[in-house]
């Protein structure tokens, strides 16, 4: 009976062993870290899989208007001494920079498709590590998430505007850690691309040294602005400045898809855009005046994810591509605070297609609560904040 019994013991101790390992490989599997790095992964497979299939779509189905061939021909036309402001045939105009102009080289040189399939992967990927520098493993895929409805509508149209919100969110985390030609250089090359990305620069105002980075953004800016000189004679480029400014002149009374527009609409409001557009810098930079409140990184993030709202819905030159700017906002907002039902909702509306009508309403909610003000309504948490696993150790606003 011994005998027998140690047999017994001895055939069920695998059968144990083996029980345990399953319970044992279920718990790892449903821990928060692999459910967070399998979001991750299908987050960034459904990202690749969209610049593949929007790449191979303007590839072999090309729009007469599209937007990247008309990048790639203003690199052929800065080399070549032409206006890049005039309109060429089956093109609509060039609108960037001459320097933004250079820049398109590694787009321009290749062949068509993989050109622009190195575009598109370059817009998507600055963009991912953007927004992962700053909030984090644990949160980059629901910011990514809550983004990829704009970025998809932007690598549609081969738009730069993904990596217009990279680099205003890589010059945040450059002047939060003290990296002021970083951050800088960041900002002068968004102005190179679209002039708006100077409103970045506000983000020096929480740090010392101020004037430093006023002097390093200059730099930077004339660096970059004089880089077409190695392709172009002196008087050709100033030729060239010239002609953007009259360009960027003939839209100056357009609305877009701005909350001018929707004033338009609605009320049937008329007249230039600088009035609304002053009032909107007004109401952006007023929780500025909680010079208290500067020392805290949440404050701080906050004041960037409202600046990348207010840069697209105060824009008389926005469009449907370049609410992914926005979306990147308010994906910030919505991971670094705690969840409830009303935040949900208004982040539900921004991702609706109301364009600036839809993320108004979040904007000003941003605002009320960079002035202390609790939301209305906002009891009952979804579910607790993932804030804490970004750039948190950051320098303090008030010194070195």
């Amino acid at each position: 009976m011994v005998a027998t019994r140690k047999w017994v013991s001895f055939r069920q101790a695998p059968l144990v062993t083996v029980a345990h390992l399953h319970e044992v490989e279920r718990d790892v599997l449903d821990s928060p870290e692999n459910r967070a790095a399998a979001l991750r992964a299908l987050v960034y497979a459904t990202i690749a899989l969209m610049v593949v299939a929007l790449t191979a779509q303007r590839s072999f189905f090309p729009h007469p208007h599209w937007t990247f061939r008309i990048f790639r021909s203003s690199f052929w036309h800065l080399i070549h001494q032409r206006d890049l402001y005039a309109q060429y045939a089956g093109q609509d105009y060039f609108k960037y920079s001459p320097t933004a102009a250079l820049l398109f080289a590694p787009f321009a040189v290749p062949r068509f498709a993989i050109g622009l399939l190195l575009w598109n992967a370059f817009n998507a990927i600055a963009l991912i590590l953007a927004v992962r520098c700053l909030v984090g493993r644990r949160n980059v895929a629901l910011a990514m998430l809550l983004t990829i409805p704009e970025l998809y509508n932007a690598l549609q149209a081969s738009q730069s505007n993904a990596l217009v919100a990279a680099l205003i969110v890589f010059a945040f985390v450059a002047l939060e850690n003290d990296r002021q030609l970083r951050g800088c250089l960041a900002i002068a090359a968004g102005v190179a691309i679209k002039i708006f990305p100077v409103a970045a620069l506000s983000f020096a105002i929480f740090h010392p040294r101020r004037l430093r980075a006023a002097v390093v953004f200059t730099l930077c800016t004339a660096v970059l602005a004089a880089l077409p000189l190695t392709v172009t004679s002196p008087s050709m480029l100033l030729a060239q400045y010239d002609w953007w400014y009259r360009i960027e002149m003939t839209d100056a009374l357009a609305r877009g898809d701005s909350v001018m527009f929707v004033l338009h609409q609605l009320f049937r409001v008329s007249g230039p855009n600088w009035p609304v557009q002053l009032v909107g810098v007004a109401v952006l930079l007023l929780p500025l005046i909680h010079r208290d409140r500067w020392v805290d990184v949440r404050f701080r993030r906050a004041f960037l994810a409202s600046l990348l709202v207010f840069v697209v819905i105060f824009n008389h030159q926005a469009e449907r591509q370049s609410f992914v700017i926005a979306a990147v906002g308010v994906a910030i907002w919505f991971v670094e605070a705690p969840r409830d039902y009303l935040r949900l909702g208004l982040v539900l509306a921004s991702l609706a297609g109301f364009r600036a009508a839809g993320y108004l309403p979040v904007w000003l909610a941003m605002q009320c609560e960079l002035h202390g003000l609790p939301l209305p309504f906002a009891r009952r948490p979804v579910r607790p904040s993932l804030a804490g696993d970004g750039v948190q150790s950051l320098r303090p606003a008030g010194g070195e």
